[in-house]
């Protein structure tokens, strides 16, 4: 089985270094209702347009974490996603992505934008922060099913890769770990998950990747059968060529998706009878959720 790290970051780097959600059966929830995303025109370094780079000379995914949403939440709750929860898994993803296009100046939005991610613009989005990435947590108390959401609200006009997103936590569901290790570590897998799917593991975004020459890719999203059933299957170097490597399987199409359950779950998760327990697989198992 691929490791979490390896396969989440496979597919997550045909976005970052090669350009570019509810749950309810394991509670994200994503990719319900129709997704229109709104481009935003940024100040990117586009000057790289031809052929790649050694991956060392990308710089680090900059990421602004943006927590003033959480005030509706009791006080422990913001401390525990603000001081415990967030700060490793973005020092994870800070280290672990670099950006092919970085943001020369500020990350801002035009001056006419009032709303993202159905919020009001946060002040700082108006100003400019230094960040090729901002992120908005928020959370609600909700008798559903669901534990987390994850959308994205907003993608870069020139390389098309998300550069807003929002997780909204359910605090009905998603407990703050208040000392219990194993709880910590199980909402730290989660928190890795949905954000992973804002960074454009998802059905909608699949259509914006582009290819080494920053262009953007045709034919790398196609429908095949699997055990009676038609499942996506996203084929783009980097994942295909480790899947097939790792397989023994050298005619391996490319990564099959999940193929059953809800809208939030079909297309945008590993297929679970090939990845079993790997992160960006959809449903419980005993012992390992999310």
């Amino acid at each position: 089985m691929l490791s979490p790290i390896t396969s989440v970051l496979l597919l997550t780097l045909a976005i970052f270094s090669y350009a570019s959600h509810n749950h309810t059966e394991v509670g994200c929830k994503h990719d319900e209702v129709e997704f229109n995303p709104e481009f935003f025109k940024i100040d990117e370094d586009i000057s790289i347009t031809e052929g790649r780079r050694l991956s060392s000379s990308y710089p680090n995914l900059r990421i602004y974490p943006y927590y003033e949403f959480l005030n509706s939440a009791p006080s422990s709750y913001q401390e525990y996603i603000q001081k415990e929860l967030a700060p490793p898994v973005l020092a994870y993803f800070q280290e672990a992505l670099d950006v092919k296009y970085p943001i020369k100046t500020l990350l801002k939005l035009e001056s006419t934008t009032k709303k993202i991610c159905g919020r009001d613009i946060p002040n700082v989005l108006s100003t400019g922060v230094k960040a090729d990435y901002f992120m908005i947590f928020d959370s609600v108390s909700d008798t559903g099913s669901w534990v987390a959401e994850s959308t994205n609200c907003g993608l870069a006009a020139d390389t098309k890769r998300p550069i807003v997103s929002t997780t909204l936590f359910n605090r009905q569901l998603f407990k703050e770990a208040d000392g219990n290790v194993l709880l910590h570590e199980k909402n730290i897998y989660l928190l890795l998950h949905e954000m992973t799917h804002t960074f454009g593991f998802s059905k909608n975004l699949y259509k914006y990747y582009l290819d080494d020459n920053g262009v953007t890719r045709k034919g790398h999203t196609k429908e095949l059968r699997l055990s009676g059933k038609t499942s996506i299957v996203v084929d783009v170097p980097s994942l295909t060529n480790r899947l097939r490597s790792f397989f023994g399987c050298s005619s391996l199409a490319g990564a099959y998706m999940e193929n059953s359950g809800s809208s939030a779950t079909m297309g945008s998760h590993f297929e679970r009878r090939q990845f079993g327990y790997e992160a960006m697989t959809s449903g419980l198992i005993y012992q390992q959720s999310y």
